[in-house]
């Protein structure tokens, strides 16, 4: 028998039915769990109509089940179905698939998105060549769209493999040195980059811009995206202080269009990269307006500028209880409009684990970054650097409940990382500093010895007041206050302390945290607390 979004939902009805509650009696059990259940929700949840439970399956849904189960006996056949989360998740995801698949597929978007998913060319023909004229051919037009196509499903790798065959052939036609094959390699560039090499990516936008100067002018389209394209290549690979100095180029040169407006984005992301939370988020609250009369609401340019607001709202303010209900939402509405595997509904899935565990809720983000580390691997590769945010992600909760297999988990990433990355990358000392934390539970000497390093590459990369710094500082000084005593440690924390009031202010919460430590440095060590991830 053809399963049904009617017969998921009156298995659910089943459900609450067995468990003989109201839907008051619902939405207080929920809050004894730290969640939030509205009544319109139950009651949209538990409808007749056949269509999608929930945006998702493993947000509020997820919550219903649990607090039925909890109060059905467990040998009721109502509960059967419910009893295997892994299994009752993929029959949701199944039938998800089914509703997308057999949806009306969408308008076919020709060459649209082939510069970049963020459709920085959106509006061509400035300079000629700009769109499709150096696409010579049937075949290399057909490619084009192929491209654009997969990077509207999220599947920036095989869009990768594509532009390298399209540049193959276009160069074939035209040559290497033609002014007309400077397209396809910004092409090629840009979904380098996006299939997780900003290194390569760097090195191939950096040739494409002089070329595309000493061809075109300075004022070219082509070689105004080379600048914005060679900013965010500089900035993924470990430099954003300079990657924010060539934003800063495009922005001051008095142009209103869409690269501009990627160029402030970009910018805003460089400063909350180099740990300047507020500026970031003073500068999204601007942009936001812009982006969205510019991209309309829902298109992943606006979604992903507001996950990165929310980021901002967090390390500003600490608030993990409002930046989660924030992020949420934004979970939702991209998995609704992009899909579950999507990579930017990747990377908010894993934020959002983060800010869950942050709140308290330990279980649960366990699941979450289990569930976001895998799809990540599946979708983007192991290697890819938001496939390693969300391991160091799942590593960081995985030490709530198992510290060994957190630290094995951690030692595996940090070698990946290296190798990926280099070792100086900000997401591989991140990945240090964490797998650091869970060490010093076992092997507090190794421990130190681990901080010292993160710490000291930290400064190299990031300055000694960069907040990952100070984080990675004040763990380094905790160890030393549990090894060498108080006195060792105290001006170590004092140095942290006034160090983070210069940077954020007086009442921030971590300078409280610091002025905490300091009066456990008047005596005698307690236990390690948990936390300590400097990927926040």
């Amino acid at each position: 028998m053809n399963d049904s979004w009617g017969r998921f939902r009156s298995d659910l009805r089943s459900l609450k039915e067995a468990a003989g509650m109201s839907y008051r009696e619902i939405g207080d059990a929920a809050k004894e769990r730290d969640a939030c259940l509205p009544r319109s929700t139950v009651s949209d949840l538990l409808g007749k109509a056949d269509k999608r439970a929930g945006k998702e399956c493993t947000g509020l849904l997820a919550h219903l089940v649990a607090v039925l189960l909890a109060n059905t006996a467990q040998d009721h056949p109502s509960a059967a179905p419910w009893r295997d989360r892994a299994a009752w998740q993929r029959r949701w995801e199944a039938l998800d698939d089914r509703d997308r698949a057999d949806a009306t597929p969408p308008k076919a978007t020709g060459t649209e998105g082939l510069f970049g998913w963020d459709g920085a060319l959106a509006k061509p023909g400035r300079g000629g060549d700009t769109e499709v004229a150096w696409l010579g051919d049937r075949r290399t037009s057909r490619m084009a769209a192929v491209i654009s196509e997969l990077a509207a499903l999220g599947m920036y790798r095989q869009a990768c493999d594509v532009a390298w065959e399209l540049q193959r052939c276009v160069e074939g036609t035209r040559g290497t040195q033609d002014p007309g094959s400077l397209p396809v390699r910004h092409v090629v560039a840009f979904w380098t980059g996006a299939a997780g090499d900003p290194y390569t990516a760097r090195e191939l936008t950096a040739r494409l811009l002089a070329d595309c100067r000493e061809a075109l002018g300075e004022e070219h389209p082509f070689s105004r995206l080379a600048v914005l394209r060679l900013a965010a290549w500089t900035a993924a690979a470990g430099d954003p202080a300079e990657g924010r100095r060539l934003y800063r180029e495009l922005t001051r040169d008095g142009s209103d269009d869409r690269i501009a407006l990627l160029a402030r984005l970009g910018g805003a992301r460089a400063a909350l990269r180099v740990g300047e939370a507020d500026e970031a988020g003073d500068q999204l609250s601007r942009l936001l307006p812009d982006l969205v009369a510019e991209y309309g609401e829902h298109h992943p340019v606006v979604m992903g500028a507001r996950i990165t607001e929310t980021n901002s709202y967090w390390r500003d303010t600490r608030c993990a209880a409002c930046s989660r209900v924030r992020l949420e939402d934004l979970v939702a509405d991209a998995t609704d409009r992009l899909g579950g595997a999507h990579p930017l509904t990747l990377r908010a899935r894993a934020l959002h684990a983060r800010l869950v565990f942050a709140d308290g809720d330990r279980r649960l983000a366990l699941e979450l970054a289990e569930e976001a580390y895998r799809e990540s691997v599946r979708v983007r590769g192991a290697d890819h650097p938001d496939s390693l945010y969300a391991g160091n992600i799942l590593g960081l909760t995985l030490a709530a409940a198992d510290v060994l297999a957190a630290t094995e988990m951690l030692r595996s990433l940090h070698e990946r990382a290296g190798k990926a990355l280099g070792p100086e990358h900000h997401r591989t000392l991140a990945i240090g500093h964490n797998l650091a934390v869970v060490t010093h539970h076992s092997d507090p000497r190794t421990a130190r010895l681990l901080y010292e390093e993160v710490r000291d590459a930290r400064i190299r990369v990031l300055g000694a007041e960069h907040p990952h710094t100070l984080l990675t500082r004040l763990a380094l000084a905790y160890a030393v206050l549990g090894l060498d005593g108080p006195d060792a440690a105290r001006p170590l924390i004092e140095e942290v302390h006034r160090a983070r009031v210069r940077v954020f202010g007086s009442g921030h919460p971590d300078v409280e945290r610091t002025q905490k430590l300091l009066r456990i440095a008047a005596q005698p060590p307690p236990a390690l607390p948990a936390g300590g991830s400097s990927e926040r």
